[in-house]
């Protein structure tokens, strides 16, 4: 290993590196490194966050998705629906009375569990140089008017830094809320996390830097009365993307777990503003082909579907494709556009122009 690094040097010009070597070692970093997730990627009081929401159907496969440098693309819901999340002081939310020096989340306006119903679900939370935990929830019953709120006996640890590729953490949690007039609510159960992959995702248009964790959520909220005990029992399963560069998931992909299946519920990525050429509003509409310039998608690359060839317009600068299980397609580049040996079956291509405007859309090769 030692003899083919040392080649890559000219050491007859006071050990400089030369060209190749450098363009090589470049290369060989590029693909080998992974980033690690710390508590300052955690969201803080007063993070807002935009997120699109989408059928679950779409994304799905992307949960397959696992091992090292891989490709994720998550691209544009063809009928898109903003979902807002809102992370408080806790001292600003209504348990106040309850909680300090954390930061509160609205999980749900209300939960069923069989006669109750829980209002204004809150979810605490804090985070410190070796984890991120849940470490309270407050919630509202219709039979109790005043808010009730309770803290974890056994926080729920969402991460444990620093995060990396093939961690892999089991903790158990554990609340439980005494409830006047009724008797208690519980929820307890493990929560087992899993970083099962890592390499790049693509959001739309934007290209970053990801791990993809598995997080499953096995327990059951229980309800206890002087006369009765019921619960309801569960196993929720989390799969998502986390960067350096926001306080929240890039992409999350939710659903539960049946008979050792993965059932995905629900799909939604981080609505990330697009950067505008030549005026415009704001990002995130509704169209379904994300384009920021002057050409449509058909006018940047043609034909759709193709068979071994696609002619790209002359502004077309750079030029991605992936297939659907997040691979990484080659592709010869030619005057006219670009060739390929690709199999039947639809691939997602991300367009740069030379202006800066970014497209990425769906190619049916025949």
């Amino acid at each position: 290993m030692a003899s083919g690094y040392l080649q890559l040097f000219n050491f007859d010009r006071m050990l400089k590196p030369t060209a190749l070597g450098i363009a090589l070692i470049s290369m060989a970093l590029s693909a080998s490194a992974q980033i690690t997730v710390t508590s300052s990627q955690m969201p803080k009081a007063n993070d807002t966050f935009r997120y699109v929401t989408a059928a679950a159907v779409n994304y799905s496969s992307l949960t397959s998705i696992t091992g090292a440098n891989r490709f994720w693309v998550f691209p544009q819901a063809s009928s898109p629906v903003t979902q807002l999340d809102e992370y408080k002081s806790s001292l600003k939310t209504p348990y106040a009375f309850y909680f300090f020096n954390t930061v509160g989340k609205l999980v749900s306006e209300n939960v069923g569990l069989g006669q109750f119903q829980l209002e204004d679900v809150y979810q605490f939370y804090s985070s410190n140089a070796t984890s991120y935990r849940i470490e309270g929830i407050g919630f509202k019953i219709s039979l109790v008017p005043a808010p009730m709120a309770g803290n974890y006996q056994q926080e729920d640890v969402v991460f444990r830094f620093p995060l990396e590729y093939q961690d892999r953490d089991s903790t158990p949690f554990r609340v439980k809320v005494s409830l006047p007039l009724v008797g208690a609510y519980q929820q307890s159960g493990y929560r087992i996390t899993e970083v099962l992959g890592y390499g790049k995702v693509v959001v739309v248009t934007d290209t970053l830097e990801c791990l993809m964790v598995r997080s499953d959520i096995i327990g059951s909220d229980t309800i206890e009365t002087q006369f009765t005990k019921f619960g309801f029992p569960s196993h929720r399963v989390e799969y998502r993307w986390l960067s350096l560069e926001h306080h929240s998931p890039v992409a999350e992909i939710t659903g539960t777990e049946v008979g050792g299946m993965f059932v995905p519920a629900q799909a939604r990525y981080l609505n990330l503003e697009p950067k505008q050429s030549g005026g415009g509003g704001g990002g995130g509409g509704g169209g379904s082909t994300a384009v920021e310039g002057p050409h449509s998608f058909s006018q940047l690359c043609y034909p759709n579907p193709t068979q071994n060839r696609l002619n790209l317009h002359e502004s077309v600068e750079s030029v991605e494709v992936y297939a659907l299980d997040g691979r990484q397609m080659e592709f010869t580049r030619t005057g006219e556009g670009i060739r390929f040996d690709w199999p039947s079956g639809v691939y997602f291509i991300k367009l740069i122009t030379a202006d800066g405007s970014k497209s990425v859309q769906k190619v049916l090769v025949r």
